[in-house]
């Protein structure tokens, strides 16, 4: 059995996180509602924190001079975000079993993975700007011999999967109950 896991709110509690982000920046005087506007437009374009800073320097919200620390506050300590359950399963399911297939910017979500140290625990990390189903799909005819499980927290990156063409493959909705449906298909 393969798995994919994707990793904001899967592997990457990135809710918490951004909350926390957002308390970051109303103390350094942006308003919440702007935070919060610029977050929405942005978010599925491929958020990145440093475009972030930028834009609220550019409008003289945030001191330049401050920027680099701003950054450094918010990237931090990234483990402390992670879904420990979650990852002590991935470490028994083996490296050569799992793979990481995670939405968004490519700098700030390599940079989330790598400040995170989850890396070693994939045998493969994609960050696609777009849809997922051409990584999810590759994987799939790579292993179309055995099962393959695509963990994600948002259902429409299962939307337009080829799962006739891929009959090996299955999804979890990785919600409240995630952890145990995957264990369940892992016991199953």
């Amino acid at each position: 059995m393969k798995f994919i896991f994707d990793f904001d709110d899967v592997i990457h509690n990135s809710t918490t996180h951004h909350k926390e982000l957002f308390l970051v920046l109303e103390k350094y005087g942006i308003p919440r509602p702007e935070i919060e506007n610029y977050y929405k437009k942005n978010r599925t374009l491929g958020f990145s924190l440093r475009s972030m800073l930028d834009y609220f320097v550019t409008l003289g919200r945030i001191d330049a001079s401050k920027k680099k620390s701003l950054y450094d506050e918010d990237m931090g300590d990234r483990k402390k975000f992670l879904n420990e359950e979650l990852i002590e399963l991935i470490k028994k399911l083996g490296k050569y079993n799992c793979y990481l297939v995670t939405y968004g910017n490519q700098e700030y979500q390599q940079e989330k993975i790598d400040r995170t140290e989850v890396a070693s625990l994939f045998s493969g990390i994609n960050i696609v700007q777009g849809s997922k189903k051409e990584a999810i799909e590759r994987i799939c005819e790579k292993h179309k011999d055995e099962k393959v499980i695509f963990i994600d927290d948002k259902a429409h990156h299962f939307e337009g999967l080829d799962f006739k063409k891929y009959p090996n493959l299955k999804t979890i909705l990785y919600d409240e109950q995630g952890l145990n449906k995957l264990k369940a298909e892992i016991n199953g």
